[in-house]
């Protein structure tokens, strides 16, 4: 690993305080100057880095975006990916809410950057595409309770990406997002979408996902899915 130079320590420090501002006081609340004078440089020394707002936007959303794809190990296969699938959806729900104003302010933000929404709609096309191709994997495992057409694939993962995509903001309404058990619940919403499509062996390959939780919360909720799972087979 190349040590990192003032630079490159100087850009992570302004998309880390900007993420801060954002999910703080929203996008529009914060101005380039703003962030500067939170890390205590001056604006000038922050364009060096950054020619404008939308720029420092576009960097976190693709920072986001590789977390969350780094969550997803296509070399351990299918199963291996359902036996992860619950872990990987809590540390989703978590990325969500450490980038709360992306999920927050998407329309606003990609109808006033069309790169932004380019890269979005890049980033939309690729998990879809990766989520079918698990579907069909999945399937040839006989992890699947029916044989799952694409089209049907596809539209199931439409739903999990529309749940991701608004749960902060529903439960900004409806509960409240700082909280970290009600932010990983969007976890277990997704698996209710996903869990009717499963076989038995499905879900008995899904109710080990408890062994990568990372909390004494995380493995209780493992837990619950296991019974589940073991109901569902009764």
């Amino acid at each position: 690993m190349r040590p990192q130079h003032k630079s490159d320590l100087t850009r992570k420090r302004i998309l880390d305080a900007a993420r801060k501002l954002f999910n703080e006081n929203g996008t529009s609340h914060v101005s380039t100057n703003l962030i500067a004078r939170e890390l205590g440089i001056s604006p000038g020394n922050l364009y060096y880095h950054y020619r404008n707002k939308e720029e420092i936007i576009r960097e976190l959303y693709l920072e986001c975006s590789s977390y969350q794809d780094s969550t997803w190990n296509k070399d351990i296969g299918a199963e291996g990916n359902l036996m992860r699938m619950r872990s990987n959806l809590v540390e989703a729900t978590r990325l969500s809410w450490k980038y709360r104003f992306v999920e927050r302010e998407i329309l606003a933000l990609t109808e006033i950057d069309p790169e932004l929404k380019s890269i979005y709609l890049e980033n939309y096309r690729q998990r879809l595409a990766l989520s079918v191709r698990l579907g069909e994997q999945l399937d040839s495992i006989g992890a699947l309770r029916y044989p799952v057409s694409s089209v049907v694939c596809k539209d199931v993962m439409i739903a999990v990406w529309l749940v991701f995509q608004s749960w902060i903001t529903f439960l900004d309404v409806t509960g409240n997002p700082e909280d970290s058990v009600q932010v990983q619940r969007g976890a277990d919403i997704v698996l209710a979408i996903l869990k009717p499509y499963l076989s038995a062996k499905g879900l008995k390959i899904l109710g080990r996902s408890s062994s990568f939780l990372s909390s004494d919360k995380d493995m209780m909720l493992g837990d619950s899915l296991r019974k589940l799972s073991q109901n569902v087979r009764t």
